[in-house]
């Protein structure tokens, strides 16, 4: 279900979404204060902390959204009442979004003010949510000024308070980071990224953009198909771009590959040719400059294979296109629901892609080396069998090195909030592009040659129809693309926070339809297993497998290395339901115990539950519940008396089955 359906798309009633960030380099913006080309109204780029990367690499600052700044209270230029916005790079900026959890048209508030420890930590070159100072090329420092060239907002910088947000000194700024190959990295807000994860969440994002303007609009529409050519076209060019490392990885680990070949092949044809000379005419000498002669026409073959293997990339990368549109085109046709193993396949069409490409492009420089690379040399099997050199292009782990522990999480998608991901396997990658290669190439064998694209990435269920029917499976795998079958309720995933284990299920209210089509809220968690040695608070997802739920949000407590409490921010709506029964209290939680209070206070909800409740010098200590109505929601408790302040939090559950009537009660401690 498209999530747009319970939005009103009105200002001001689809919620108010808040952010912090920063105006990045002057230079992508002061076009605007000089009135030059498109300049209109108060506006600045803005780099929004949680929406937008950590990295140039991976979101220029010139692709970053315009803001505009709200004005102060007349102060709109009319009558000729007007005062500047004077905004510069590196300011820290507060805001809200126009279109709510679109988060595509930001609106600024305010601005943070500088600090002498600003001043201090501030660098002369603008980085993302780094910390740089505002003078630059059009705004220098001058007297003229009220403050002096600190750049802070302090009147005493002797005794400010020092920044709680400073850097230690060995801190390094992400857009200066190096990355391996093997760092399991993937596509996140952290300044990192992999080949791998980049095109497969540029594959999903064009899936689940495709699926919403089907769901919306007539397939058949010529004004529905444009906007699905103009999705894919934009995709295209996207993972084109991407691909660009990974082409260049590979054709630069294959080239070393063949340094030490060339090497023994020029050493075996020396001692070939040396043997034969010496055996006719029993000369070292005439057989030593025989060997050495035979080297020496080698050279020219080898400076050539080297000046056409520095082109080899670009030409690569410019022929690459088609071949991705095509892939994509099938996947688009074939894939209703973008899994794991369709984006493994997608990346293992385009790996196959590449090496085929390579393999073309390295065949002419290498028949000229057949003598001393032995024969029939296909450069192909040396790429698929070096898993390094495709471990490097993708920028994967191997597939014998330890996943990586993650401590921080850099998965986040935007509107939403923190997502979980699985680290790359390489193994899965390779196992789709051999497994199809191999395939492909027996039918070419055999004289039943694959058509299209898949006679070149592989046999891949990707380029089958069927993909999408229930029960599929294949010659290569069971990846089935079609929409679930049966929408379960949502798994709480829990993730990052340096621990592991932690476990809960959801708690379901506000609950509508009938038993064979329910949905409702998540108005609880219940931490089923706290897992061990979480040094932070984990992040928390609520996701279903048909991503009908939406707006549900949890946060996570920890207590001694365990994950002691979920609670719930936002209960969200439309997650599956599934067979529950009902909700009731069963514990309190005492979040304030307040002051004041005597011994006949009560503490009520608005349900009707009665509770147990023990005060002790005017404090509430313990509140159990007496009765258990059933709930709807999350109840909200009140104490009822002459003391104030205390603050309740119900913990709800199923109701367990009847046990059946309590016939006797034994006091075993009397």
């Amino acid at each position: 279900m498209d999530n747009t359906s319970f939005k009103s798309n009105f200002v001001g009633k689809d919620g108010f979404i808040w952010w912090i960030g920063q105006i990045p380099d002057e230079k992508v913006w002061e076009s605007q204060i000089k009135n030059g080309k498109g300049a209109w109204g108060v506006r600045y780029k803005v780099r929004i902390m949680g929406y937008h990367p950590y990295a140039k690499n991976l979101l220029a600052d010139e692709d970053l959204p315009w803001a505009q700044v709200l004005m102060p209270p007349g102060n709109s230029g009319s009558s000729q009442r007007v005062e500047s916005v004077k905004l510069s790079q590196g300011d820290v900026v507060v805001g809200f979004f126009l279109d709510g959890t679109s988060a595509q048209i930001p609106v600024i508030l305010g601005c943070f003010a500088n600090t002498g420890e600003k001043q201090r930590a501030a660098k002369d070159e603008p980085s993302p949510f780094g910390t740089f100072k505002g003078f630059s090329e059009t705004m220098k420092p001058t007297a003229k000024y009220i403050l002096q060239p600190d750049e802070t907002n302090e009147t005493n910088l002797e005794t400010s308070q020092p920044s709680p947000t400073k850097k230690p000194p060995n801190y390094q700024d992400p857009d200066d980071a190096t990355y391996t190959s093997t760092d399991g990295k993937s596509t996140n807000n952290c300044g990192g990224s992999s080949a791998i994860s980049d095109i497969k969440n540029t594959a999903n994002n064009l899936i689940d953009d495709v699926r919403g303007l089907k769901a919306r609009l007539d397939e058949g529409n010529e004004f529905a198909r444009d906007l699905i050519k103009n999705k894919i076209s934009a995709a295209t060019e996207d993972i084109v771009d991407k691909s660009g490392r990974l082409v260049s990885r590979m054709i630069d680990d294959s080239f070393n590959a063949l340094v030490p070949l060339g090497r023994t092949g020029l050493q075996t044809l020396y001692k070939t040719v040396y043997a034969k000379v010496l055996a006719i005419t029993k000369n070292p000498a005439i057989a030593h400059i025989a060997g050495v002669a035979a080297q020496t026409s080698m050279v020219a073959p080898l400076a050539a294979a080297e000046n056409l293997i520095g082109c080899l990339a670009n030409n690569i990368i410019a022929d690459l296109g088609e071949n991705v549109e095509d892939i994509l085109n099938s996947t688009v046709d074939n894939v209703l629901n973008f899994t794991d193993c369709v984006g493994d396949q997608v990346t293992g069409a385009i790996t196959n892609t590449i090496i085929d490409k390579v393999g073309t492009g390295f065949a002419a420089p290498m028949s000229a080396l057949s003598k001393i690379l032995g024969g029939e040399f296909d450069i192909q099997n040396v790429i698929r069998s070096r898993t390094s050199s495709i471990a490097n292009a993708v920028g994967l782990r191997g597939c014998n090195q330890p996943l990586p522990r993650p401590t921080v999480n850099c998965g986040y998608t935007i509107g939403v909030g923190p997502g979980s991901a699985q680290p790359e396997n390489l193994s899965s990658v390779l196992k789709f592009a051999n497994l199809s290669n191999a395939i492909s190439n027996a039918a070419r064998i055999s004289g039943f040659p694959l058509k299209g694209i898949a006679s070149i990435a592989g046999a891949l269920d990707i380029f089958s129809s069927s993909m999408k029917n229930p029960g599929y499976k294949s010659s290569i795998s069971n990846c089935y693309s079609g929409l679930p079958v049966v929408c379960e309720p949502p798994k709480i995933k829990i993730f990052g926070g340096g621990g592991s284990g932690a476990s809960a299920v959801p708690i379901f209210g506000n609950i509508v339809g009938d038993n064979r089509y329910r949905t409702g809220s998540v108005i609880d968690i219940k931490v089923t297993n706290p897992g061990n040695n979480y040094t932070f608070p984990p992040f928390v997802e609520v996701v279903d497998n048909c991503k009908q739920g939406l707006g549900g949000i949890a946060r996570a407590t920890v207590k001694d290395g365990k994950v002691d409490n979920i609670y719930i921010v936002s209960e969200g709506e439309n997650y599956p339901v599934g067979d529950q029964g009902e909700v009731i209290v069963t514990d309190v939680a005492i979040l304030n115990p307040g002051s004041g209070y005597s011994d006949d206070d009560i503490v009520v909800d608005n349900i009707g539950n009665e509770y147990d409740v023990t005060i002790r010098n005017g404090f509430i200590l313990k509140v159990k519940p007496l009765t258990q109505l059933a709930v709807d929601d999350l109840p909200i408790l009140e104490a009822v008396g002459s003391g104030s302040g205390a603050l309740f939090s119900a913990t709800v559950d199923i109701r367990p089955e009847y046990q059946g009537e309590v016939k006797q009660v034994i006091d075993c401690v009397s």
